[in-house]
């Protein structure tokens, strides 16, 4: 891997360097164990489809290290050079349950680091350490592949600015899903200043116009990912989603700041997300914004509780463009000064909040009344129609990869319990687009063993999905 990462550098072949790195199918293949505990009947599919579009991925990001050391000027070609390898402080273990049978692993690490060197010979004079990573290794029976591919971790002081040295390190952060603050990325605060801006005019127009995202921006993105070879959605299902985002926004704080003196104490996200892996802060995912502020106003809320004091507004998820990030969903006071809110809405206020950080709803909430269409007889009907019984409840859909193994143990699960008889009521939910591709996907699988349903139109947003608060599948 260490001459692969010279090669690189050397002759920019990004093509030869992704093709080095990536697993393929042979590569899957050789972990097909013939005792493997996965039930489907082509269990390499997925990484057929998978492995081009990861070895493109790959290639981007080692389009990404070149383009960057370009931009600086830096030229590996002349001279002699070694790249250190870091051995890892851990080794561990992945099992792919659909490839591998009971008691397999293969060894992994989450990311491997490099020191580079040069020799006298070089036209680099820069001094300190250029240091990158190569991330979420698996070693396979012909060697180390890796499924995230390579990244810049720091330069030698005197050759980078700090736009970049902190860009640098804000996607170190993400790599490993940590959090951020202002300080680490002042983009934050610009994105807390123009929520002020909201909070203060109550105008849903401020919001929409300069803090949510727009479909330009998210339309922008998708096109270079496609470029790398990934594909994303249409611009008009591209459109229609934002729309539907948009409208589920708060309309109003609820709150009236306008004379208020409104500061900014911080601005925080709790998790970073890098979907695209491109080697760029274009695209990564904040969940779990917080922008705490110190207010001080006359005002006084309408049971006559003084507004002044500590304040939170957050939103679930935002999204990082070039220089700014945007609001993607959910904006929504998690915070109030004691007092200034009745019971009732202190309440909401407080499972809103316990949504957003847990990603489902509190436990012993009162189950939500949701609709269905059973798969059997295409009949409307009601969760409430199964009271009295214990219900496994799954969200999946037929295009979700991780749903496949849970759904077809569902099918299993009531042989191993005869005792449950009909106490117990298993109900996938799909969350397809139609009927029709769900009973095509389970009739060809034979997974008839469940009661299966589909929440009608909607996806994401259907009624259902909505209200068990559902933003991932699988969920259970």
């Amino acid at each position: 891997m260490s001459n692969a990462v010279v090669e690189l550098l050397q002759n920019r072949d990004t093509a030869q360097f992704a093709a080095k790195l990536s697993p393929t199918v042979e590569d899957w293949q050789s972990i097909l164990s013939t005792n493997a505990t996965g039930t489907d009947p082509d269990p390499l599919a997925g990484f057929r489809k998978s492995a081009k579009n990861q070895q493109q991925q790959i290639e981007q990001g080692a389009k990404q290290l070149v383009a960057k050391a370009d931009a600086l000027h830096v030229d590996f070609s002349k001279g002699v050079l070694f790249a250190q390898a870091i051995p890892p402080r851990y080794l561990g273990n992945t099992r792919y349950p659909s490839l591998m049978a009971e008691g397999e692993t293969m060894p992994s690490a989450d990311k491997l680091e490099f020191i580079l060197t040069t020799g006298t010979a070089t036209n680099n004079p820069a001094n300190g350490d250029f240091k990158l990573v190569v991330r979420r290794l698996l070693k396979f029976p012909g060697g180390w592949r890796s499924l995230e591919g390579i990244q810049w971790v720091s330069f030698p002081a005197n050759l980078a600015d700090a736009k970049t040295m902190r860009e640098m390190a804000i996607l170190d952060k993400a790599a490993g899903y940590k959090g951020i603050n202002d300080q680490d990325d002042p983009a934050l605060r610009k994105l807390g200043e123009t929520l002020v801006h909201f909070i203060r005019e109550r105008d849903p127009d401020i919001f929409k116009k300069e803090a949510f995202v727009t479909s330009d921006l998210v339309w922008g993105l998708y096109q270079q990912n496609q470029q790398s070879g990934r594909s994303g959605p249409s611009r008009k299902e591209l459109d229609d989603e934002l729309n539907a985002q948009g409208q589920q926004q708060m309309e109003s704080t609820g709150i009236d700041l306008k004379n208020a003196d409104i500061q900014i104490k911080e601005a925080t996200v709790e998790r970073l997300q890098s979907p695209m892996k491109s080697g760029s802060v274009a695209g990564l995912m904040g969940e779990q914004f917080k922008l705490k502020l110190a207010v001080k106003t006359e005002g006084k809320a309408k049971n006559g509780t003084p507004l002044s004091g500590e304040y939170v507004f957050a939103a679930n998820q935002i999204m990082r463009f070039d220089d700014d990030w945007k609001v993607m969903d959910n904006v929504h006071w998690s915070q109030l000064p004691g007092g200034v809110l009745d019971a009732e809405a202190t309440a909401k206020m407080g499972l809103e909040n316990y949504v957003a950080e847990n990603g489902t709803l509190p436990p012993r909430t009162t189950v939500p009344e949701i609709e269905f269409v059973t798969l059997d007889g295409e009949k409307k009907m009601k969760l409430s129609d199964l009271r009295g019984k214990v219900v496994v409840l799954d969200f999946w859909a037929t295009w979700c990869g991780p749903c496949q193994e849970p759904m077809a143990k569902l099918q299993t699960l009531r042989q191993t319990h005869p005792d449950w008889q009909d106490r117990v009521a298993i109900v996938p939910l799909s969350i397809d687009d139609t009927l029709k591709i769900v009973r095509n996907h389970v009739d060809k699988r034979g997974w008839t063993n469940t009661f299966n349903a589909w929440a009608e139109d909607g996806g994401w947003r259907s009624k259902p999905a909505t209200a068990f608060r559902v933003h991932g599948v699988p969920t259970t």
